[in-house]
């Protein structure tokens, strides 16, 4: 209960969880990444790959990838973390080493395979840009994961 109002949600439905689960992993994922790419690391992408970068950008492109990436650590991390946990069979612990495995292949993916491909793509990018993936996964992930478990019970239909 939260001032009177009650903070469970039917979360019993097939997919719902799942669903919920995909929708908080947007959002924070969205808003952390969004910071990151605003605020935080915006001088150092200039400084070091800021002839690589689109002069405006392709919000496309933008929203496809995060759209499969949600899906991504929805379906490899979140899915199985929130069944694990369920059955009582996994903690939190396992999910967020899942989680920045996730953020570390998947951003290597990129960065390694720039490093291979562009003349010149700085090792000081891919370096800071995997460790930003794996902290992203992790803290979205430990997030969604505190605030699924708090909107209903653990034993929901997954």
């Amino acid at each position: 209960m939260l001032g009177g109002v009650s903070t469970t949600v039917d979360l019993s439905a097939p997919g719902r969880r799942i669903a919920v689960a995909a929708v908080l992993t947007a959002a924070v994922l969205g808003v952390l990444d969004a910071l990151w790419l605003g605020v935080v690391s915006g001088d150092l992408y200039a400084s070091q790959i800021g002839d690589l970068l689109a002069e405006e950008q392709h919000v496309g492109a933008a929203v496809a990838f995060y759209l499969v990436y949600v899906v991504g650590l929805v379906w490899f991390v979140l899915r199985p973390a929130l069944a694990r946990l369920d059955a009582g069979t996994g903690g939190i612990r396992r999910a967020l080493v899942d989680a920045a495995l996730f953020g570390l292949v998947t951003y290597a993916t990129f960065d390694l395979t720039s490093m291979a491909v562009l003349d010149g793509f700085p090792l000081l990018v891919a370096a800071v840009d995997l460790t930003w993936g794996v902290a992203l996964c992790t803290v979205t992930t430990a997030v969604v994961l505190v605030a699924m478990k708090s909107l209903g019970p653990d034993d929901a239909t997954r």
